[in-house]
């Protein structure tokens, strides 16, 4: 969980390798000693994301030639003010990225880099790969070290304290590191040969050293294709069900790459979509068979709106991924065929200027996978309504309410529901108040799914205006009226109706706001200009709501 927190520790580089040390318990120390055990000096060496430069100092104490880079100018300047006083040190420090590696081709005989793999997403890992293969020399060595996840019941644990720490991430608005999930699937087709490994706190901290694999005929490093994916059968069904019964809040990505429908050659079309497991199988699916390449980017297992609105999928991810793949090598074909909705992220206009060589025109298919295969059989010049019109169905609002229903039990109602649980089974073994007043919980769950199922039958009627505040503060007096009448049906009381009206007022507001994310009602700059306002009346209702319904509960559990 150390690499987790590294975005933390990275704002204070002067106090960096100190703390490192203290997360890790000296892991980080026993990494750079089985490293250094592995120099044989004199070597000519490169260091990738050298941090503070404690390993490229030792490196070179030994008789090496290191340049140590990073993108880190302040890890950088900290690494200069260690810089070693011994005369004859063949040490230089630089900024420098995966990317574009400070080293001509066939130069290095090791490359080495440490805790820097979580940093990087799977299409730069990649690139890093491809690109230290080509700076090696023949039968060079990379040195990797990363967080790997741990096998058995050590899983559990490791999964429980990366959630945790991302936790914290999020509160202080850091984003988090990416798990090494793919990595030794990479190195074999891109040109490495796994040499040897240590691991350390069961697995979960590897260092491993490769060989390049190489002749002299050979001038390029390969690429790496994932596996075929299967998206028909049971396994595949209960996927998209878990996918829509869960919230669509997890993350489900699947390896970003090449895969194919059918038997593409080089004259097949090029689909391009996202590596979210839902959308995979939609678009496999709804190719019937047809010979086309899909090209999947890494959009971090989220589906293409929500990806494109959140960063996700864009020209960034759409430049890596040609680049990752070459896919230029598998189809003659020049233009990329993108979803209608990825649209909110790709900006095709700059993609030249962002990456003069991208080989590649854009074309925006049609909304809804299942009119691929018209859309690629007719080309047609101006795409008619149904293709570039996302019309919100009623099977549509359906879906997107069972959806949200089930992501608001998980991710917001889920906890605090196990904490009143607790704490009116506390009351009871007091004999403060009666076992059966536990309905109390199952109550509060029967409105998130009323309110839910209101939004769901009504939003049409709302359809005059696109503020989402507007619809919410509507939804929430139609809520107060509906609730309060099935709370009078179960309890014929109305200090109890009048104390949860509030809430009541809350839930609507608070998941109309959610719901419209699904229903692409608003754009993302539409949501961006209202969520300051919202976000404020949203949080003095709740806190207003919360009291208001404690009240509400407390004199019927005493009196």
């Amino acid at each position: 969980m150390a690499v987790v927190y590294m975005r933390k520790l990275e704002l204070e580089p002067e106090t960096y390798e100190s703390k490192f040390t203290e997360l890790t318990k000296g892991t980080n120390i026993k990494v750079h000693n089985w490293i250094l055990e592995r120099i044989k000096a004199p070597q000519i060496i490169l260091e990738v994301g050298c941090g503070t430069g404690t390993l490229a100092k030792k490196m070179a104490l030994k008789g090496n030639e290191v340049l140590a880079i990073d993108k880190n100018l302040q890890m950088i300047n900290t690494a200069m003010k260690n810089y070693p006083s011994e005369e004859g040190t063949k040490l230089l420090y630089q900024i420098g990225s995966i990317s574009d590696l400070p080293a001509d081709d066939s130069s290095k005989d090791l490359i080495v880099s440490t805790f820097m793999l979580s940093e990087l997403r799977p299409f730069e890992q990649q690139n890093f790969l491809r690109n230290a293969w080509k700076a090696l020399k023949l039968n060079g060595r990379m040195i990797v070290a990363a967080e790997f996840v741990p096998s058995g019941l050590w899983k559990i644990l490791f999964n429980i304290n990366r959630w945790r720490y991302r936790k914290k991430l999020r509160r202080l608005r850091l984003k988090s590191t990416f798990l090494v999930k793919w990595f030794f699937k990479y190195l074999e087709p891109i040109g490495f040969k796994f040499v040897a490994e240590k691991k350390w706190n069961h697995g979960s901290i590897r260092v491993i050293e490769l060989k390049k694999i190489s002749d002299e005929k050979v001038e390029e490093p390969g690429y790496y294709r994932p596996n075929p994916k299967k998206f028909k059968g049971l396994r595949a069904q209960m996927n998209i069900y878990r996918c829509i019964f869960t919230g669509q809040v997890d993350h489900v990505p699947i390896e970003p790459g090449i895969y194919h429908s059918a038997t593409p050659d080089e004259n097949s079309p090029i689909i391009v979509t996202a590596n979210y497991l839902y959308t995979y199988i939609k678009v496999m699916r709804a190719l019937k068979g047809i010979d086309a390449w899909v090209l999947c980017v890494d959009s971090d297992g989220i589906n293409v709106w929500c990806a494109a609105r959140g960063n996700n999928f864009g020209n960034k991810q759409l430049i890596e991924a040609v680049e990752a793949t070459d896919i230029t090598k598998v189809s003659n074909k020049k233009t990329l065929i993108l979803p209608q909705l990825s649209a909110g992220g790709i900006a095709s206009p700059l993609i030249k200027s962002e990456a003069p060589n991208f080989p590649f025109n854009v074309l925006f298919g049609p909304v809804w996978a299942k009119h691929l295969p018209q859309f690629l059989k007719e080309r047609p010049a101006r795409k008619p309504e149904k293709m570039k019109l996302a019309k919100f169905t009623a099977f549509h609002r359906l879906r997107a309410a069972i959806t949200h229903t089930t992501f608001l039990l998980r991710k917001i109602f889920l906890w605090p529901s196990f904490a009143l649980i607790l704490i009116l089974f506390g009351l009871t073994l007091l004999n403060v108040v009666e076992i059966s007043k536990l309905w109390i919980v199952g109550e509060i769950w029967l409105w998130v799914i009323i309110t839910n199922t209101t939004i769901m039958i009504l939003f049409p009627i709302t359809n005059f205006t696109r503020k989402f505040i507007t619809k919410g503060i509507i939804y929430g007096v139609i809520n107060v009226v509906l609730l309060g009448y099935i709370s009078w049906l179960f309890h014929s009381s109305l200090p109890l109706i009048f104390w949860s009206s509030c809430f009541y007022f809350w839930l609507a507001f608070f998941s109309t706001m959610s719901y419209s994310g699904y229903t692409m009602a608003t754009s993302p700059q539409e949501i961006q200009d209202e969520y300051p306002t919202f976000s404020k009346i949203n949080m003095i209702l709740l806190v207003i709501s919360l009291i208001t319904l404690a009240i509400s509960f407390i004199f019927p559990l005493i009196f």
